[in-house]
C-alpha cells in the first residue's frame, strides 16, 4: 500500500485561539506582541489587522499609527507549541502517528485511515468541520509525500488531494515556498526569476545544489519521494495483541471458536479507549 500523508495548517493558531476564548474578538483587528530588544515586535494577527496593511514582524507602535484602534496582546513564548500538542493529541483518534510540525501546523501518515471514514475527502472534511466548530480555521491537504502535503496546503489554489503518482504535477505550478526553504534561499531565487517550482524542478542536482545548497536540493528531493522522510509521532503506537497459551493443540471447531471469542474479547476491550479532552479548545 502506498504511503498517504496529511499536513494541516492552522492558519491563525494563535488568534483563532483567543478569540475561541473571547468572542467578542472576531472581526476584530487584534495582534499579539513579544518584547524584543527593547520594542514590542507583532508575532501573530488577524486578518482583519492584516488590511490595515499590518503584517509580521512590525513593531507595536508603528502598526498603531496605521491602525489606531488595534488591540494588542502580550504574545508567550511557547504558546503555539503548546496548542499544537493539545491539538495533534486531539488528532490522535484519526490516526495513531501524528507529528507536530511547528510553528503552527501538524503531519499525519493517514496510510490505510482513510478509508474508515469513507474516504480521503470525507476524512479531511470531518477534521476541518470538527476543528472549525471548536473555532480553528485550518486547511489541510493529503499527497504521497510529506513535503508535497505541506506545499499544497500552504500555496496551492485547489486541487488539495493530491491523487497517487501526482505529486510531481502538483508541486510544478508552487512558489519555492511551497518547499519550505529558509528566506535567504527564496530571496535568492525571486532575484533569478524563478517564481515557480517547474522553472528549476528539472535541473541537475549538482546544479541546485551549487547554486542554492543541499538543503534546497534535499527538500526537493524529499517532496518528489526520491529522498525519504520520515515520520517522528507524538507518541508512539502501541501495538495491540492479545493471546491465548494452551497447554495442547486446539484442533476441534468449537474449541477454536471459544479461542477466538475470548481473545475477541480481550482486544476489543483494550481497543476501546474513551477520549477525554480536559479542554477541547487547547
Amino acid at each position: 500500500m502506498p504511503k498517504r500523508f496529511a499536513s494541516i495548517w492552522f492558519r491563525h493558531l494563535l488568534t483563532d485561539w483567543k478569540a475561541i476564548r473571547q468572542t467578542g474578538l472576531k472581526g476584530k483587528a487584534y495582534v499579539f506582541a513579544e518584547p524584543d530588544h527593547g520594542r514590542m515586535l507583532i508575532t501573530a494577527l488577524t486578518d482583519e489587522a492584516r488590511k490595515y496593511g499590518v503584517t509580521e514582524g512590525m513593531t507595536v507602535a508603528d502598526a498603531r499609527v496605521i491602525a489606531p484602534d488595534l488591540q494588542v496582546f502580550d504574545g508567550k513564548p511557547g504558546r503555539n507549541l503548546k496548542l499544537l500538542t493539545g491539538l495533534t493529541e486531539w488528532c490522535l483518534r484519526y490516526t495513531p502517528l501524528v507529528q507536530l510540525d511547528p510553528p503552527d501546523g501538524l503531519f499525519q501518515d493517514v496510510t490505510g485511515c482513510t478509508y474508515l471514514k469513507g474516504g480521503e475527502k470525507a476524512y479531511l472534511q470531518e477534521i476541518v468541520s470538527r476543528l472549525k466548530a471548536i473555532g480553528y480555521d485550518v486547511r489541510p491537504a493529503i499527497a504521497d509525500t510529506i513535503g508535497t502535503a505541506w506545499g499544497v496546503a500552504r500555496c496551492a489554489t485547489s486541487g488539495l488531494i493530491v491523487p497517487e503518482g501526482e505529486h510531481r504535477n502538483a508541486l510544478m505550478p508552487l512558489p519555492p515556498s511551497a518547499l519550505r526553504l529558509p528566506m535567504n534561499q527564496l530571496l535568492k531565487l525571486r532575484n533569478l526569476g524563478l517564481h515557480q517550482i517547474n522553472s528549476f524542478i528539472y535541473m541537475p542536482n549538482a546544479v541546485l545544489r551549487r547554486r542554492f545548497g543541499k538543503d534546497m536540493v534535499l527538500r526537493l528531493q524529499q517532496a518528489l519521494g526520491q529522498e525519504v522522510e520520515y515520520l517522528f509521532p507524538l507518541k508512539e503506537p502501541v501495538p495491540y495483541s492479545v493471546r491465548l497459551d494452551c497447554l495442547e493443540p486446539v484442533r476441534t471447531r468449537t474449541a477454536i471458536e471459544i479461542g477466538l471469542n475470548d481473545l475477541l474479547e480481550r482486544l476489543c476491550k483494550r481497543l476501546t479507549v474513551k477520549v477525554w479532552v480536559s479542554d477541547p479548545l487547547y
